[in-house]
């Protein structure tokens, strides 16, 4: 009896022993592009003279920035950017100009993705090097960065090197309107979809050639990456693109509700802890446009009733209701149709709330989908399957060319 308590007790305390333990975080699954480059392909970059087009976004495994491991072997000359400018600056011969304060790379910051740097900028430089987390949206403005600099690249005679990473949603999901050609902005310039459903390295590819491009392109590859995964399956550090896009699952929600936000009359979320999981509006019944939703039994989500209280933005400092999207399971999930589904419920319960004929909020969210297909549609009381329907003839399209620059496969 005796032995038996004392094994008992000697197995408890094992028990408590080790969940006392600092809990040892597990190595990355998945090797991302830059530290492949570093371990496999060195003398890629040993000794040459690099342009870097990069964010706050691109850390190695060992959460050191791509500039500072680029540094260790290579002449950063030049560091691109489409933000505001992340690392500690030098000031330069005049008020524009800026140089990085460890590498004394020229800093350019390009908050007009319509717009790029001088061709004066990489030429003459040994290899242009792209490096920054991908959300997986067509409207995220480095998509359209990458695309200019791709062909500044060209103009330039300045080989280029991607450093892949994952894509945040998957890269399995094609989902939302083709972009228009009429409807090209600050969103998107390239006829692809809103969720296009590749990585960052793939996507340049596919810029590349499928649009008449020609730079002279070279993709690093990452290792222990397949197309289903989430970020949160990477292993990976998540460090935020933008202060709305806080975590790993933010850019789902986004897909969502962030074409919907542009018409301004009520709130995603964002100056929540949680921006784009919610619609939130004064006049919003949270209760009965959930169970309008509901009806449609869209696979993956769920809709339920809810009340926030935003800390800035749109209705700041108002407890206000409406509703939150709970995503039940990711691969069968389509953010694109349960977004358009939000849209018509709510057009449908508050017609005189939701502007979708007014000109203004109408352009807005056209350029931001890239197609007037989802507004027309549900103005002409087309149900959800037939404003999809519309626009298959485009994503098969796109899928079949798709499959070409696939580097990890399906």
């Amino acid at each position: 009896m005796n032995l038996q308590y004392n094994k008992l007790y000697a197995g408890l305390a094992l028990l408590l022993i080790l969940f006392s333990l600092p809990q040892l975080s597990a190595a990355p699954r998945v090797k991302i592009g830059i530290d492949v480059l570093a371990r496999e392909h060195p003398e890629m970059v040993r000794g040459k003279k690099l342009a870097i087009f990069t964010a706050k976004t691109a850390v190695d495994m060992s959460l050191s920035h791509s500039i500072d491991r680029l540094a260790k072997a290579a002449s950063v000359k030049t560091i691109i950017t489409g933000d505001s400018y992340f690392r500690e600056t030098m000031p330069g011969e005049g008020p524009e100009i800026k140089y990085d304060a460890l590498t004394n790379a020229r800093v350019y910051e390009i908050s007009d993705p319509l717009q790029r740097p001088p061709v004066s900028a990489i030429q003459g430089l040994d290899l242009l090097i792209i490096d920054f987390q991908d959300i997986g949206l067509r409207y995220f403005k480095y998509v359209t960065l990458m695309a200019q600099l791709l062909d500044l690249a060209r103009e330039a005679g300045v080989p280029v090197l991607v450093l892949d990473r994952p894509n945040p949603i998957n890269a399995t999901m094609v989902s939302g309107p083709v972009l228009e050609v009429a409807l090209r902005s600050r969103f998107g310039v390239y006829p692809v979809p809103l969720i296009y459903g590749l990585t960052i390295g793939e996507l340049a590819l596919y810029f590349n050639k499928v649009f008449g491009l020609g730079a002279n392109l070279t993709i690093i590859g990452m290792e222990g990456y397949s197309r289903g995964m989430a970020f949160k399956d990477t292993g990976l550090h998540w460090v935020p693109p933008s202060d709305h896009i806080p975590e790993p699952d933010s850019p789902l929600f986004y897909a969502v509700t962030g074409f919907l936000g542009e018409m301004g009359v009520f709130s995603t979320g964002v100056g929540t802890n949680r921006p784009f999981h919610y619609v939130l509006a004064p006049w919003i019944d949270g209760e009965l446009l959930s169970q309008r939703l509901e009806r449609h039994k869209l696979t993956g989500v769920r809709f339920i009733p809810a009340s926030e209280k935003p800390y800035y933005g749109l209705f700041a400092q108002k407890k206000t209701t409406g509703i939150e999207i709970v995503v039940t399971d990711r691969l069968t999930f389509d953010p694109f149709l349960a977004g358009m589904a939000i849209l018509r419920a709510l057009n449908e319960l508050y017609p005189e709330r939701i502007p979708l004929s007014n000109a203004a909020a109408a352009e807005a969210l056209d350029t931001l989908l890239g197609s007037g297909k989802v507004r027309g549609g549900i103005l002409g009381g087309q149900t959800l399957l037939q404003i999809h329907a519309g626009l298959q003839s485009e994503l098969n399209d796109y899928l079949k060319k798709r499959r070409e620059f696939l580097i990890y496969p399906e």
